[in-house]
């Protein structure tokens, strides 16, 4: 006669036991890949915004330009101003977003402003002041703003005197909350040497 025994309840226990082990570590091995891929999708997101963040500043920077303006009262603004927490200029290559007739030029400033590094810009050159700008990086602690010199030198504040001088360099630090300190360095515009004199010519 035909033996029709089945699984014995220790036999059962056991494969279930395998099972459930094997299901379990499958689990763990899929959160994993989960938490891993969650993770490399925000380390590409933050790399994006830094290196859309550097393109900004850098566009801008490249395009300063010697144009003093005037503010809301009249008062005499200089070309490029910076301070250890901030700097405003005025750069060409401007847009019209509107499609409307308006100058390549504007003013734009970078600033800590409660936290965030903001840019802001004039609607006009003269007779107006820069706006309440855009976040460009949040969570910002701090930030340490320096201005190279045609010497070399770096101060950590610049004044266009005399000449709407600029800057040859700006290297911008943002102490940035539960992340690494981001420390970026700019060009500007090079200065454009005076006209020649009268009957002398150029060498």
């Amino acid at each position: 006669m035909r033996d029709q025994r089945g699984f014995t309840l220790v036999e059962m226990l056991v494969a279930l036991s395998i099972f459930a082990a094997i299901a379990a570590m499958g689990v763990t091995l899929l959160r994993s890949s989960v938490d891993t891929q969650d993770a490399v999708q925000e380390r590409l997101k933050v790399m994006g915004g830094i290196n859309r963040l550097r393109a900004v500043m850098a566009n801008d920077l490249a395009q300063a330009v010697q144009r003093p303006t005037r503010g809301p009262a009249g008062e005499a603004i200089p070309a490029f101003a910076g301070s250890s927490n901030g700097f405003a200029f005025v750069h060409g290559g401007a847009a019209s977003l509107d499609g409307g007739p308006r100058p390549n030029v504007e003013r734009v400033g970078y600033a800590l402003v409660g936290g965030e590094w903001r840019r802001a810009t004039q609607p006009m050159l003269d007779g107006t002041a820069l706006g309440d700008g855009d976040r460009l990086v949040g969570e910002v602690a701090g930030v340490a703003v320096r201005y190279r010199d045609e010497s070399g030198n770096w101060s950590d504040s610049w004044t266009s005197d005399p000449g709407d001088r600029l800057p040859r360099a700006v290297e911008v630090r943002l102490t940035r909350t539960g992340r690494e300190a981001l420390t970026m360095l700019f060009l500007t515009a090079p200065t454009l040497p005076p006209p020649p004199a009268a009957g002398v010519p150029a060498s």
